[in-house]
């Protein structure tokens, strides 16, 4: 996008002090320092093309986050008006990442509670030659028992280490 044809930032005075609060902030992520200053550069009437050298970063950079702010700019003045102690955290969720498809989980919920479940019965109840359990042998059994056709013993640890178990 030209620099001219750059959509304008308008900030009320609640939001230019929450950005530079991010900006400035000695806790706050490096993606709200770096999106905020974005926005605070683009509020000052900087151009696209001034902000990418200012900054040292690419131009895609600046037109998705000036862009997403200012169509934003609306719905962030009906926060600020209705509800002023939501802001911050509306533009926090503004200046995160949108979520990303990813890859669709291999295991469904009913299979890894099946697995869980396993883990929680004593294996010498269930007349296996073995104390207790290792990831291994659950995966093992979980296999036998048709709950899941492959499965690591990673995997298993994974579920289990989210549990707590």
């Amino acid at each position: 996008m030209a620099s001219n044809q750059a959509m304008a930032v308008n900030l009320s005075e609640k939001q230019e002090k929450i950005l530079e609060q991010l900006h400035a902030g000695s806790h706050s992520p490096l993606h709200y320092k770096l999106r905020s200053e974005i926005i605070l550069l683009a509020s000052k009437g900087k151009s696209n093309n001034e902000i990418e050298r200012i900054m040292k970063i690419g131009g895609e950079m600046v037109t998705l986050w000036r862009n997403r702010y200012a169509a934003a700019e609306k719905e962030l003045a009906i926060t600020e008006a209705e509800n002023p102690r939501k802001l911050r955290s509306a533009i926090e969720k503004l200046l995160s990442d949108a979520p990303r498809i990813g890859r669709p989980s291999t295991f469904t919920d009913e299979q890894v509670a099946s697995i869980i479940a396993l883990s929680l019965q004593n294996p010498g109840e269930l007349k296996l030659p073995f104390s207790h359990w290792t990831p291994e042998l659950l995966k093992d059994e979980a296999i036998k028992r048709g709950i899941v056709l492959t499965i690591s013993a990673s995997q298993v640890r994974v579920f289990l280490k989210r549990r707590r178990i």
